[in-house]
């Protein structure tokens, strides 16, 4: 609704008379209007109306004829509704109202306005304190997501407190403003979390910015030139960018989006001849290391390290998805995996990028120290020669060097999954062959002590634990079942000694 006319020293000079003659029928006009008696500005107008002159009891007429009681009408159906429910809740007719609003919302007309004045409209502010009314805006900001006024309405409510409301809304990201404010909260929310809220916290930061393409790119690239400035404080950062990454790659299953904007924030070209960012496409993409491309990476990186120049980042050849291929392709012949090539050449090629992956951190791969690059070359190829499923007598020969290779994380992880195949293979034979009474099988105890060395195992080593625990094995009497139950339960408790918990 319009307030009462003023005047300015720009308009044209008016004589009084003609002055307050535009003052009442701008006046009477307002008066005239539906429920004019309901409006705000009705006051004032009735002073400007006397001021200028008129009757009062056109004031009066009018705004009873004008008067329908379209509010008082409203509020008894929402009373009559909620006494026929026996409920309290408005939402019987306060949904109705909502959707009239978003279907009679005219996006063109309020962006002009909201163009010439700069300034949110006077019922937009008054909808904001009110979730309901709240949660009309975010289906009008859904409905036209370029709109500027309610771009700025989004904003104004973040400004006010609710940005955990934006989170879900794909129209935040369109609105630079909106979604960086709620990349920060989120991102705040995150640092000070602890292991009973990280999750919850990380699914948060998720929803805010995997819903889109566009919301993606923005977080990771803030992200990037975040760490980069924060240089070594910022390994926090380089968590959640791994996190988000994951979420891409798992839900949407789209290789080619997370891997090709990995690769564009690490400086490399996508697509062209860049035959580092072509090799790790190629292999993510098929899920298999091909010879071409791990001879690719080999000659970039190991040529680059023998000259002492700097290498593309070892970011993405760190990432989990190439490193467990590689685990796989040359380890998996220990659990009878079909992915292995014996020419030693390639061997050769395969574990050295795998232990220079190992040994790069974040992007000064061109730091990698030489003799621990050997010393893990060699300690590899070792554990190449591992047992397939040894008797006990045999594993018991080894146990003195697995322990030593534990203490590599990325041993550690090849070990463990020897062990998970020792345990269950052939629906568990090994508990039937070697347990007997209460003794803790070797394998379980060498679980143990990778959960031990290597915190970041643990739930790997729980998920070996609750195998042999759910296992039923042929041939096993009732009370010798009880009994390793309660051994891996023990191991169990162990695990928790060692912090490690499910929430």
């Amino acid at each position: 609704m319009s307030t009462p006319m003023d005047t300015s020293d720009g308009e044209p000079i008016v004589s009084n008379a003609d002055r307050n003659r535009l003052a009442q029928e701008e006046s009477l006009s307002e008066f005239s209007k539906l429920d004019s008696i309901m409006e705000p500005t009705t006051a004032a107008f009735v002073d400007q109306y006397l001021e200028a002159g008129g009757v009062p009891l056109n004031v009066m007429n009018l705004l009873v004829q004008s008067y329908e009681g379209l509010a008082a009408m409203a509020n008894t159906v929402d009373r009559d509704i909620r006494n026929a429910y026996n409920s309290t809740n408005q939402a019987a007719l306060l949904e109705p109202i909502s959707r009239k609003i978003v279907e009679s919302f005219d996006a063109v007309k309020a962006d002009e306005e909201f163009s010439n004045t700069q300034q949110l409209p006077v019922y937009i502010l008054d909808m904001i304190p009110h979730q309901v009314w709240r949660k009309t805006i975010y289906r009008l900001s859904e409905r036209y997501p370029k709109s500027e006024m309610l771009g700025a309405a989004l904003q104004k409510v973040a400004d006010e407190g609710f940005q955990a409301e934006l989170t879900s809304l794909n129209s935040a990201s369109l609105h630079t403003h909106v979604f960086y404010s709620l990349l920060v909260e989120c991102i705040e929310n995150v640092a000070p979390a602890t292991d009973e809220t990280l999750n919850e916290r990380i699914s948060e930061l998720i929803s805010t910015v995997c819903r889109s393409e566009q919301a993606y790119f923005m977080a990771q690239y803030v992200l990037v030139h975040a760490r980069q400035k924060l240089g070594p404080q910022a390994i926090g950062l380089r968590r959640i960018e791994e996190e988000l990454e994951r979420h891409m790659l798992d839900k949407y299953d789209r290789p080619q989006l997370a891997v090709h904007m990995r690769l564009l924030l690490d400086g490399c070209a996508v697509g062209g001849d860049d035959a580092v960012a072509n090799a790790l496409v190629s292999i993510i993409q098929n899920s298999y290391a091909a010879p071409g491309d791990v001879t690719a990476l080999y000659r970039h990186y190991h040529d680059a390290l023998a000259a002492g120049q700097p290498t593309s980042s070892a970011y993405m050849l760190r990432s989990e998805r190439i490193m467990m291929l590689l685990v796989e392709q040359m380890f998996g012949h220990l659990w009878e995996s079909t992915v292995e090539d014996t020419r030693m050449a390639l061997v050769d090629k395969y574990i050295w990028l795998l232990a220079y992956a190992t040994l790069s951190v974040d992007d000064q791969s061109d730091t990698v120290d030489q003799a621990q690059l050997e010393q893990l070359i060699a300690q590899m190829k070792d554990v190449r020669q591992l047992p397939v499923r040894p008797i006990q007598t045999t594993l018991n020969q080894v146990i003195r060097k697995v322990i030593e290779w534990v203490r590599v994380p990325i041993l550690a992880r090849v070990v463990l999954m020897w062990v998970r195949d020792i345990i269950s293979y052939d629906n568990f034979t090994y508990y039937d062959t070697y347990f007997k009474s209460c003794e803790v099988p070797v394998p379980l105890l060498l679980l143990e002590e990778i959960a031990f060395c290597q915190p970041l195992l643990k739930p790997l080593v729980f998920d070996a634990y609750r195998e042999s625990f759910e296992s039923k094995i042929p041939g096993f009497a009732a009370d010798r079942q009880i009994r390793l139950q309660k051994v891996v339960i023990n191991r169990i408790a162990v695990l928790v000694q060692l912090d490690y918990a499910l929430p």
